[in-house]
């Protein structure tokens, strides 16, 4: 049986809704910060709603179904999922079974849940978050179709607008068809440091491929007076200078609490997130933390740049090109200098909604609208 959670009791004439993880939330402290429970906890606070946490690989991968999976689709399933994400989901359908509606919190859980309701073993409505599935060719015409064909069984939801025309144009979907969740994080949680503290040292965390610690590492030969921390279970790169510290950090198994990394947000002079060029939109969690938190914020401005309608180059954010060192060395040094962009970040996050109530108001409409529908074409 898969790891499951309740959050709140059966609501009378209500929505149950389950939202599906790739797993590490059900141990979390219901205290931390609810970013990456995608306004399941906020849900569970409002009148007429019933939500359950259900992780998907809380159980290894059902061996016949990977292995038939493996063999027979290895090279046609979506972009950033693999077989075993159909094996994975298909163990957690009978969790699944009187929900009014689910919600598959990753791209490979959106896919491998989309397989299994195309077969009709989901009837539910469902509504599935995707990120990054633009950032590689897509490969064989019958890979695109089998994408295609699993995206119409959805509602697709991007956590930011840069993503949408792509997948659009390469899926054949409707515009109109895909939405903007507009990703948030907790306003409660992320917060600046409460009396004042002398700012010190650039601070970098995150551990996805758009990551561009090369860059990073090579624009801190340039500053030796600045001391770097880098928070990553990547890999260190070999020969790394005597100003910067490489630290592990991982959410899923806590490295660093979220006190503590919430801590080195309110302490340091800049927080940089330097990233590969790409239409995915990377760095929200980390910008957006550390924003919440009072610290001046380095972004690379990618083609995926998620901030451009709420936060200005050189006012809430310093912006640069990507794989640019000097550029980035910089702005960096400029920013750790002066600390002149903390004060109206976080006034710009919370005035768009960009928290994680603001996302579950958004995600609790889509549910509602889609769930909707369907029932409409049922009719």
């Amino acid at each position: 049986m898969a790891c499951a959670q309740n959050l709140a009791g059966a609501h009378e004439q209500g929505v149950k809704v389950a939202f599906v993880y790739a797993g590490g939330r059900l141990g979390r402290d219901a205290q931390g910060p609810s970013d990456f429970f995608y306004g399941a906890r906020e849900l569970a606070h409002k009148p007429g709603w019933d939500v359950q946490l259900v992780e998907a690989d809380a159980l290894p991968a059902d061996p016949l179904t990977g292995l038939l999976a493996g063999r027979l689709l290895r090279r046609l399933v979506p972009p950033r999922t693999s077989p075993d994400w159909f094996s994975r989901s298909r163990r957690i359908l009978r969790e699944l079974h009187e929900c009014d509606a689910v919600v598959a919190t990753s791209t490979e859980i959106s896919f491998g849940l989309a397989w299994w309701k195309k077969l009709r073993r989901l009837p539910q409505p469902l509504v599935g978050m995707l990120c990054g599935a633009v950032n590689y060719p897509i490969g064989p015409e019958l890979r695109r179709w089998l994408t295609a064909q699993l995206l119409s069984v959805m509602r697709p939801v991007l956590f930011a607008d840069p993503e949408r025309a792509e997948l659009s144009r390469r899926f054949g979907l409707a515009l109109e068809k895909i939405a903007v969740g507009w990703f948030g994080v907790d306003e409660n949680f992320w917060t600046p440091p409460e009396s004042s503290v002398e700012r010190r040292g650039v601070l970098a965390v995150g551990n996805d491929g758009r990551r561009d610690y090369k860059t990073l590492v090579a624009a801190a030969r340039q500053l030796p007076d600045l001391s770097f921390t880098v928070l990553t279970k990547r890999e260190a790169p070999v020969a790394l200078p005597s100003n910067v510290t490489w630290r592990r950090g991982d959410w899923r198994e806590q490295a660093v609490s979220d006190v503590d990394l919430r801590s080195l947000y309110q302490s340091a002079a800049c927080v940089v997130v330097p990233l590969l060029d790409s239409p995915q939109p990377s760095g929200q969690s980390v910008a957006m933390q550390a924003m919440m938190c009072g610290a001046s914020v380095v972004h690379t401005e990618t083609a995926g740049w998620w901030g451009a309608t709420v936060l200005h180059d050189d006012e809430q954010v310093v912006l640069v090109a990507p794989e640019d060192t000097s550029a980035l060395a910089a702005a960096v040094g400029k920013v750790a200098a002066s600390g002149r962009y903390t004060s109206g970040a976080r006034n710009a996050l919370v005035s768009a909604r960009w928290t994680s109530a603001g996302f579950a108001d958004r995600i609790s409409t889509l549910i509602e609208n889609h769930a909707k529908a369907r029932a409409e074409i049922r009719n």
